[in-house]
Order: structure tokens, then C-alpha cells, then sequence
């Protein structure tokens, strides 16, 4: 790789990880998982969000997000889609009762169908990837990259918030920390719910 294809890369790693330290419903996801000492189903979260981002990747430069974009019609359903899935998974954690009755019972509110399929439904319906894919791979990528670093380059947001989101997964799971956060894990729980919420009505408005 060229210096100037390393300073472009260096750019945009630097861009993907700030934008995967900003919480999200991502966050919010691997967070509960995690609040409920289920490591194991945290990790499964990040990997189906990971598919959702990666599908992103490829469909940004594949040209179909440009697409998608401007059509409004279909650009608004994702965004509803995806407004009603936050709002649904808001609700359900801030009506969630005791952590241990959810562990009594594993298909409960806990399951919310399951890790993987929650966290790729939250990336794949989510507008704002959309935008910053097209908004990034725009400018960054072009006819001039090989394949090789067109691979690097759409690899990158995918390990960076793999990294991120698994980081705080190993920092959170550590029993020290799992035993403070038991004393304060359902008010912890209903602070996720209503930012599931309020990011589901900030989709929906747009």
C-alpha cells in the first residue's frame, strides 16, 4: 500500500472507531446482554451486528445504498422498519420485571428472539449507516483502488467496532465489575430501555 492509500486508510479507521465509541443501539444491545452476566450472548449480539454492517459495506460500494438513498419510498421504510424495531425493543426491556425471573425463564423478554437476529435487524435497519457509508466510501474510495485495498477499506468498520464493542464486553464481564453493576442493574436496564426509545423516535422523525 502507498503512503497516500495508508493515510486514507488511516483516516478512516480513525473515523470508524470514534464513530463506534459513540452510543447507540448497538451499544445499548451488547450492554444489556452483558448487565445480565449473558457474555456469551453479547458476543453473539456483535456478530450479527457485524453481518448487518458488513451488508452495508457491500451494498455502499456496490453502488445499491446510492440507490436506495434516492428513492425516498424505499429509504423511508427502512428508516420506519427500523424506528419500530428500536421502539419495540425499548418497550420491551423498560417492562421487563426481576433479571431473575427472566433467568427462569430464557425465552422470555431476555431472548427478544434471539442475540444474533437483534443485533443484525438494529445495523440492517439502520438509516443512518446508510448515509455515512455513502458519505465515506464516496470520497474515499474510487476506480484508481485495487481490489486488495478496497477489501481493507470496507474490512475497517467491521473490525473497528467488533473491537470496540467486545472490549467493553470483556471490561463489564469482569466479576468485580459485574458485582457493582447487579446493585444497580435494573435502573441501569430502564435507562437502555428509554434510550432505545428516544433513538427509535429520533429515526422515525428523521
Amino acid at each position: 500500500m502507498d503512503a497516500v492509500n495508508m493515510n486514507e486508510w488511516l483516516l478512516l479507521a480513525g473515523i470508524c472507531f470514534a464513530g463506534a465509541m459513540v452510543p447507540g443501539a448497538n451499544t445499548a444491545l451488547v450492554l444489556r446482554r452483558t448487565l445480565q452476566g449473558d457474555q456469551k450472548g453479547a458476543f453473539i449480539t456483535v456478530a450479527g451486528l457485524s453481518v448487518g454492517l458488513s451488508v452495508h459495506v457491500v451494498a455502499s460500494m456496490l453502488g445499491i445504498t446510492a440507490l436506495i438513498s434516492e428513492t425516498p419510498a424505499l429509504y423511508d421504510a427502512i428508516r420506519w422498519f427500523g424506528s419500530a424495531y428500536l421502539l419495540y425493543m425499548g418497550v420491551t426491556y423498560l417492562l421487563t420485571r426481576s433479571n431473575t425471573d427472566e433467568k427462569e425463564g430464557q425465552h422470555g423478554a431476555l431472548s427478544l428472539r434471539n442475540p444474533f437476529l437483534s443485533g443484525l435487524m438494529v445495523s440492517l435497519l439502520n438509516p443512518k449507516l446508510l448515509l455515512m457509508f455513502i458519505a465515506l466510501f464516496s470520497q474515499i474510495i474510487n476506480a484508481a483502488h485495487g481490489w486488495k485495498t478496497m477489501m481493507l477499506y470496507g474490512a475497517t468498520p467491521l473490525v473497528t467496532e467488533a473491537m470496540w464493542l467486545c472490549l467493553i464486553i470483556l471490561l463489564l464481564s469482569r466479576p468485580a465489575i459485574q458485582a457493582r453493576l447487579n446493585q444497580i442493574r435494573r435502573g441501569l436496564e430502564r435507562v437502555i430501555g428509554a434510550g432505545l426509545v428516544l433513538l427509535g423516535i429520533k429515526v422515525g422523525l428523521g
